[in-house]
């Protein structure tokens, strides 16, 4: 099943624009349960990684926010993953191949998921805008939501980190 063009097109435009978070923030409370093959075709399950916080992206080559979104996740994974931090990349491009282009301009070393078009991920977690974020607490409850990317936000994403990463 291929992403509907509507969809393409409405998460095309909302990706450029911050604004506060609409329908994704209906996933709050719920417990994560999500799995897509990695780059290499290998099945990650990111409920498995039970015991740590995680932040779960979900973005596209074409967004030009996730260019600076996804660096900062990965600078906070490189810092607070000994504390106990994962962060996965879940890419909504229709072709895998458009993803190493974009990763020789802006590297990132947390594991890169892929959905082609958000085919089975975008329903499912009500996205509507790219980047959207989950951030799960170690019992794998999303404990915070954030749609689109400034720098603001992701001081405020850190805060939610750091308060997760301290909880027992």
């Amino acid at each position: 099943m291929r992403l509907p063009a509507a969809l393409a097109v409405a998460l095309l435009a909302a990706c450029a624009t911050p604004r506060p978070p609409v329908r994704a923030a209906a996933q709050l409370q719920r417990t994560i349960e999500l799995s897509a093959p990695g780059l290499d075709g290998k099945v990650v399950d990111v409920a498995a990684d039970r015991g740590r916080v995680r932040v779960v992206d979900f973005w596209a080559t074409w967004c030009e926010p996730c260019r600076a979104s996804l660096p900062a996740l990965d600078a906070l994974a490189r810092e607070l993953g000994p504390r106990g931090l994962s962060v996965y990349a879940v890419s909504f491009d229709e072709d895998p191949a458009q993803i190493p282009p974009f990763l020789a301009e802006v590297p990132v070393t947390v594991p890169l998921l892929w959905d082609r078009g958000g085919d089975k991920l975008a329903a499912r977690f009500q996205i509507q805008r790219l980047p959207t974020t989950l951030i799960v607490d170690r019992r794998g409850v999303i404990r915070f939501v954030h749609e689109g990317w400034t720098e603001a936000q992701g001081r405020q994403e850190r805060r939610e980190l750091e308060q997760l990463l301290a909880e027992p």
